[in-house]
This record gives structure tokens, sequence and C-alpha cells, in this order.
């Protein structure tokens, strides 16, 4: 028997401000949903509303003043009145990860697009979100202030940051605090119901992975995603859930960031660790390579849609034997071979973008096809490795790496293809060059999970074996044999 509506006692805030006839239905009024307005509740207290209105009634009314480009600007900041009782240092480090972390988590930052900026449009709402933006944009300017501006001297990777100073420092510990006190907030607001704010704990939980890979790139950020995964399941927030809530209009922006994101951490994060996840859309039902598409510009990472579309299929494959048959494999091979760097860079409108996406494909690709080939090396039907190319096929693409210039917006999404590729090096020379590859992104990032890929590296390199009929022994079941989740995107 179905249950019966439950009532508000009064009108809804939005009801009330726009002078409507509210039906008082709990947990949204029906009116809201209808025309697409998001419910302010019914609060005892009215909820501030932060507008660009220059007065809310008279001739002026509705009214707007010019608008700038980015969406929230540091003015913000100082004036919205969802942001009045934060903290000085607060207000600062919000304003510190609009100006320079939010721009490092896109390929192209074009302002009001960058989906890390439009989250924060949920900070009055979610305090947890504030303190989780807060807490990597303490720990980000901690490891900017690193006085080991290269990652490797002498061939050997250098001592991380908490060694000396950065754990000392007063930003580390307001890194630390600010974490905690996140990791509470979200940890309350799921026991409650994340129906109550799902935006803002799914956006949390995104920026918690992408903290866990400045940190260390191991192990915890799986169990974000997990967490994720699990959220969405168990309180029914689901494809039906999302598309009938009141806010899917408004907030819909917000789902394709988050399909996205986790499109990346869950089919990147899958390649590195023996038990993989098959990938699919958590927030929206449009087909997969439609939000891979999405993920070449609202992501860090740029890898082409159709190479990252081919790797989601070998974990998928991987991970159920009974599918890895010689056709389906060859196939995949195909595919990923089939796959065309020229005719994807040429599909980008900006000419200046055109030889970097160049050169940035022929990497993904190649890093796709080496992890197929140790995937699948044990298969009898698998005739792709690398090593019956040769060294030459080898040095070509490493050459790619030294053609896209560091100071290039593109060069910071190779991180993934410049380990698998380095996996393979062999000649002093070609490791050299993954070295300064990683050195490079030392200097932009200065994420843990760079310094701790090449770590990794030099162990892989340390080990590498022959067996007897004269291939290289697979580097990924060292990997498996750790038995560690590495994320290194």
């Amino acid at each position: 028997m179905e249950e019966s509506p439950t009532y508000a006692t009064e009108a809804c805030w939005t009801c009330r401000r726009r002078r409507w006839k509210c039906d008082r239905l709990l947990p949204a009024c029906r009116k809201c949903d209808i025309i697409q307005e998001q419910c302010s509740g019914y609060g005892k207290e009215q909820p501030l509303r932060w507008t660009n209105s220059v007065a809310s009634r008279g001739k002026l009314m509705g009214k707007t003043v010019p608008s700038a480009a980015c969406p929230i600007s540091i003015g913000r900041l100082l004036i919205d009145p969802g942001l009045q009782d934060l903290t000085p240092p607060m207000r600062e480090y919000i304003a510190y990860f609009e100006q320079n972390c939010s721009p490092e988590c896109v390929i192209y930052d074009l302002g009001a697009t960058n989906p890390f900026k439009e989250l924060m449009s949920l900070i009055p709402s979610s305090r947890g979100l504030c303190h989780i933006m807060v807490s990597i944009a303490a720990l980000h300017r901690t490891q900017r202030k690193l006085n080991n501006r290269r990652l490797t001297v002498d061939d050997q990777v250098c001592q991380g940051p908490g060694a000396k100073g950065s754990k000392e420092s007063a930003r580390y510990y307001e890194y630390l605090y600010h974490k905690q006190k996140a990791l509470y907030l979200l940890r309350t607001k799921c026991q409650e119901g994340p129906s109550q704010d799902p935006y803002g704990i799914i956006a949390s939980v995104v920026l918690f992975i992408w903290l866990e890979c400045l940190e260390c790139g191991r192990d915890t950020w799986a169990y974000h995603l997990t967490g994720l995964r699990e959220i969405m399941l168990a309180q029914s927030l689901s494809i039906n859930f999302v598309q009938s809530t009141s806010l899917t209009a408004a907030f819909s922006r917000f789902y394709e960031y988050f399909d996205t994101s986790y499109a990346v951490f869950e089919i990147l994060g899958s390649t590195l660790v023996k038990t993989k996840q098959q990938y699919r859309p958590l927030f929206t039902s449009i087909p997969t390579i439609d939000i891979l598409k999405r993920s070449e510009f609202l992501t860090w990472t740029g890898c082409p849609a159709e190479i990252l579309y081919v790797v989601s299929v070998v974990n998928s494959v991987s991970s159920d034997p009974t599918r890895s048959t010689p056709t389906l494999i060859n196939y995949l091979f195909a595919q990923a071979e089939s796959f065309s760097p020229q005719k994807w860079a040429l599909s980008c409108p900006t000419f200046a973008h055109i030889t970097p996406r160049y050169h940035v494909a022929c990497i993904y690709k190649a890093a796709a096809l080496i992890y197929m080939s140790q995937v699948f090396f044990h298969r009898p039907q698998q005739r792709h490795l690398l090593e019956s190319a040769g060294v030459g096929t080898l040095d070509a693409t490493i050459a790619h790496f030294t053609s896209i210039n560091t100071e290039d917006t593109h060069f910071k999404g190779i991180l993934w293809p410049a380990f698998i590729i380095g996996a393979e090096a062999r000649t002093e020379h070609q490791r050299a060059v993954i070295r300064e590859v990683f050195d490079h992104l030392w200097g932009f990032w200065r994420a843990q999970n760079v310094r701790h890929a090449l770590e990794v590296l030099n162990k892989i390199w340390a080990r590498q074996q022959i067996t007897p009929d004269g291939a290289s022994q697979p580097w990924i079941e060292y990997l498996y044999e750790q038995g560690e989740n590495w994320m290194f995107v």
C-alpha cells in the first residue's frame, strides 16, 4: 500500500518569494518541480540566496549588474552572504582554490565552463565541500613551497615532501585539520541521507579522490570511489531518481562533471590493480562514449574518448575471464590500432591545439596498446607484444613526449601514459627521457602520485626479467603482486 504524502505546515520559501500557491508537499513542493525551480525548503528561517540583481523591489527589480567572465570571482567571496561566516584564512584558501587549483584540473580552462569553479556555488549549502576545498588549497600551497624543484637528482627520486619542513608548516596542519573536518561532515551527511545534499556530497567525494592523488595516489582513492558507488546505490540516488528530481534541470551541469570525473577515475584507476572494475555510468543514462567525449574537455587527462573507451572494455573483459575470447581480444586491438591521432587532432577548432593534440593522441594510443599487451600477456592468441616491434618503435613513441612543450596545457594530462610507456623502457636513453617527463610533471603538479609513479618505475626497471622464449616478463604482474592500488592520473 502506498504511503500517504506528508505536508509542511507553511509554504516553501520559494513559493513565498514568488507569491505562488504552494502545495506544501515534502520534501519539495510540486510547484517548484513543475517549473523547474530549486525549492528553498520549509525551514523556520529564510535561507540566504545570492542574486545578481540591483534591487529586490521597485523600478530596478530584476535589473542586473554586468557579470564577470568567471561565475564566481574574488569579489563574491567577500560579499556573498553564504560565505560571511567563514574565517579570513578559509576565504583566502577558497580564493586560492579558484585561482590556482581549479585551472589545473581541466585541460582547457575556459573560465565560466570550468566545472571546479562551478562547484564553488555549492559552498553555502555544503560546508563539507568547503572544508575539502580548503584542505586541497592548503596542501597545494604547502607542496608549492618545496625546495626540490626537480624530482630526480642523478637518476634518483628525491625524498618526499613530508621529510623536512612541509609537515611542520602551519599550512600542512591546516590541510590536515580541514581534511578531518570534511571527513566528519561527509560521514554525518551520509548518515542523515545524501538526498538532503546530493550535489555537495558527490562533489566532496570527487574532490577527496583528487586530494588523495595530491597526497599519495595509493589505496585510499579506491575507498572513496567504492564509497561513492555505495552511496548512490544505498540511498537510491539512481539514474531514475536523478531524472525525476526537481534539481535536475538546474544542476545537470554538475552531473555531467560527476560522470566524466567518475569515468576517468574508474577506468584509469582500474588499469593498475588486479581486481578491475567494469565501468558503468553512475549518474546519467547517456551512452558511455558520449560521457568520455565530454571528459576530453571537462577533466585534466585529455585522453581521446575512443582510446579511453577501449581501455574500459579491456578492464571489463579482464575482470570476467569467460569473455576474453581470442576474437574479442583481436577486435579490441584492431579498434585501438585503427584510431587516427591525426583525425582526432584536426577535430579541434583551435588551430594552436592541433599539433600538441596529435602528439598526445599518439602517446595515449601507444599506452593503450602496451597496457592491452600486458593484460593479455598469457593469452596464447595475443600477438601484439611491443617487443616484437623493436626498440625503434618505442623510441618513436617516446619522441612524442619531447615534441610537446612542457608549458603547453596538454602536457599536464600525460601522467598515466608516461607511466605505462615508461615501464617498457629498456635503454638508458629511453629511461632518461621518461625521467625528464616526470621532472616536468612534478614541477607542474607537485602531486605525490607523480613521485610515487617514478619510484614504481625504478623498481620495474630494476627487476625486468626475460622469459625462456626471449620476451620480457609482464611488469603488470609485479604491480598485482604488490597488492597496492595506484592512481597515476
